[in-house]
């Protein structure tokens, strides 16, 4: 599993780490929990810090013990330090359920929740707490799976344990039953919801990424569409090794073109044209699309200078 540690400056620290894909054993059973490594799990980690920047610090690569497990994200909260309001509100389904500690499992838009999911979070989440030099109250820690939708395999793993799931409010749910609190998120009814953030990384915006988009367009969050295609341009950026390190980066070319249109469009033209020469300006446009969109006294004036050169 991979870990994301978001430390606050103040007083909520949260941590948010990637990992370096782990080599399998092939004699070790193809269906036990596991997880693949896609371009979403740092994606995410990005989108937080860009909500949380004003009170948050990134730090990458946080162990949860001294064996080589991570969780996908872990939040520590500390005494002082607030979010931006655009952080809370574009957050405000997660920021309710955070506790002192909160362990995230995260789940993109082309994984799905299986049997022993939940069962290998709580133990990683007893290993972390392990390893801590305070003793930690257990009423301290909370975990938090993000995942597209819930689904027989959850479903199938909470009777095993004996623990329980109930609808908090829609699209989140509380799971009792087991040695920590534990809320479930489904990403793709935030998406429908208009949650800014985690519509960003749910399997409904690898399917409608236009309407997504625009609908984040309209609502006033073109800041947060330009950063996530600013991610993705770095993430191309690293070339290879990125994508020999993380699955479904195919998805990235298409999404890049979608968020580079709808950032331009929310640039005004003075803007986008500011620094172009003349000839850069002109390009592409035929004499007639030139002459079509001037003004009386442009064409005018135009004219005079064409006439004074075919003089010289």
């Amino acid at each position: 599993m991979e870990v994301v540690l978001l430390a606050r400056r103040g007083s909520v620290w949260y941590a948010v780490a990637m990992s370096k894909p782990q080599n399998t054993d092939r004699c070790e059973r193809e269906d036990r929990p596991g997880k693949t490594r896609t371009w979403w799990h740092p994606q995410l980690a990005r989108l937080l810090d860009y909500e949380l920047a004003t009170g948050y610090a990134v730090r990458d690569e946080v162990l949860v013990g001294k064996l080589p497990l991570r969780v996908d994200i872990l939040l520590i909260r500390r005494e002082a330090g607030q979010l931006s309001e655009a952080g809370r509100r574009d957050l405000s389904v997660l920021v309710q359920l955070l506790n002192r500690f909160t362990l995230i499992e995260f789940k993109g838009p082309t994984d799905t929740l299986e049997p022993g999911d939940l069962a290998q979070l709580a133990g990683c989440a007893f290993l972390w707490h392990s390893q801590q030099v305070e003793r930690v109250p257990q009423a301290d820690v909370s975990l938090i799976v993000l995942a597209p939708r819930v689904n027989d395999g959850v479903r199938d793993e909470l009777r095993c344990l004996g623990w329980q799931i109930r609808e908090h409010e829609a699209g989140v749910h509380c799971i009792t039953g087991g040695p920590f609190t534990m809320w479930l998120i489904e990403t793709d009814v935030m998406a429908e919801l208009g949650q800014p953030v985690f519509s960003l990384v749910s399997r409904v915006f690898l399917k409608e990424h236009e309407r997504i988009i625009e609908q984040l367009t309209r609502t006033g969050h073109g800041m947060l569409l330009c950063y996530t295609l600013q991610q993705i341009e770095q993430f191309r950026s690293l070339g290879e090794e990125f994508v020999m390190q993380h699955a479904d980066t195919e998805y990235m070319g298409e999404l890049e073109e979608e968020l580079q249109t709808a950032v331009l469009e929310t640039i005004p033209v003075e803007r986008r044209l500011r620094g172009l020469p003349a000839e850069e300006r002109l390009r592409g446009l035929s004499p007639e699309e030139v002459a079509g969109g001037l003004s009386d006294e442009q064409a005018a004036r135009l004219r005079e200078l064409l006439e004074r050169r075919q003089r010289s």
